[in-house]
């Protein structure tokens, strides 16, 4: 395993004991003196522990915010700001948004960050929780996706438009996927579509097929599917419908035939694409196994 592959290990172990550690805590946890821990953290991590410490702690609220009922005083104070007023600016200058919308809004709760250590609700950054099986599919393809993409840097426009073997195309009302770029697009935009037509958005008219443009994309429109489908579960709302106003003519769906076409649809076409990454020489996906997930999360 290469330095920041073990150095982002050694981020997760230590943030199995707290959401938002002290520097010193974590170059302890990481066994180097703060100094070199410091300068070591930031060339591989893009950030100092100070800055993941403060954006972990703004995340961790963001969800408070959006998926709980407390009182945003409460959760100021948990997030190390000392006063309502400055936690304020913080949020604001963080989301471009009040506290107060985000709760009204229920907007994504993730930062852009350079690496890939977040705060997730369902994961070892919290302790004491646990996961069902809806919680292991969306993380696992949250999970799997940022690997995919991360790949996809290292390959080249030359060989994520090469056309694939078999070009696919789940559905007979969606374009082929002739490219490895064409089968990351439609994963994403898989759920870009469902997240837009639940909170009575428009769909951009163009979307950044750049592989930092489909990380960027990946990290708001994830964490927003994936908040709207646990929200869902905590309503017990699987068989409510709801039109969707963005089919041509619009559509009713009942939540839970949602989810699952989804869940199905992603599935194959993470398989699809897994199988791409090989035909190129990228073995560090293995097959895709959420085992394989869950192994890593847990340390």
């Amino acid at each position: 395993m290469n330095k920041r592959e073990d150095l982002k290990r050694a981020a997760r172990r230590i943030l199995e004991d707290a959401i938002a550690p002290s520097p010193e805590e974590m170059a302890k946890g990481a066994a180097y003196s703060r100094f070199h821990f410091h300068r070591v953290f930031k060339e591989v991590m893009g950030e100092t522990p100070g800055e993941l410490r403060r954006r972990l702690l703004l995340e961790r609220a963001a969800y408070r915010l959006s998926n709980e009922s407390g009182s945003v005083t409460e959760i100021a104070f948990e997030a190390g700001y000392e006063s309502l007023e400055g936690f304020i600016r913080g949020f604001r200058r963080a989301f471009g948004s009040t506290p107060s919308a985000m709760r009204k809004g229920r907007r994504h709760w993730l930062l852009h960050a350079p690496n890939d250590v977040h705060f997730r609700s369902n994961l070892a950054l919290v302790p004491g929780e646990t996961m069902d099986l809806l919680d292991r599919l969306l993380e696992h393809d949250m999970w799997l996706t940022r690997k995919m993409l991360e790949c996809a840097k290292e390959l080249g426009d030359d060989k994520l438009d090469a056309p694939l073997a078999a070009p696919s195309r789940a559905m007979p009302f969606e374009p082929w996927q002739k490219s490895l770029r064409d089968l990351l697009d439609r994963m994403i935009f898989g759920k870009e579509v469902w997240v837009a037509a639940l909170e009575h958005r428009d769909l951009p008219e163009e979307r950044d097929r750049t592989v930092a443009g489909m990380i960027r994309r990946m990290e708001i429109a994830y964490p927003m599917f994936g908040g709207l489908v646990r929200r869902i579960r905590e309503q017990g709302q699987w068989d409510l419908t709801f039109v969707d106003e963005l089919c041509e003519p619009p559509e009713t769906f009942t939540f839970g035939g949602m989810v699952a076409h989804v869940t199905t649809f992603g599935i194959y076409r993470r398989g699809l694409a897994v199988e791409a990454f090989k035909a190129f020489g990228v073995e560090e996906l293995g097959y895709g196994d959420p085992i394989a997930w869950e192994r890593e999360i847990r340390g």
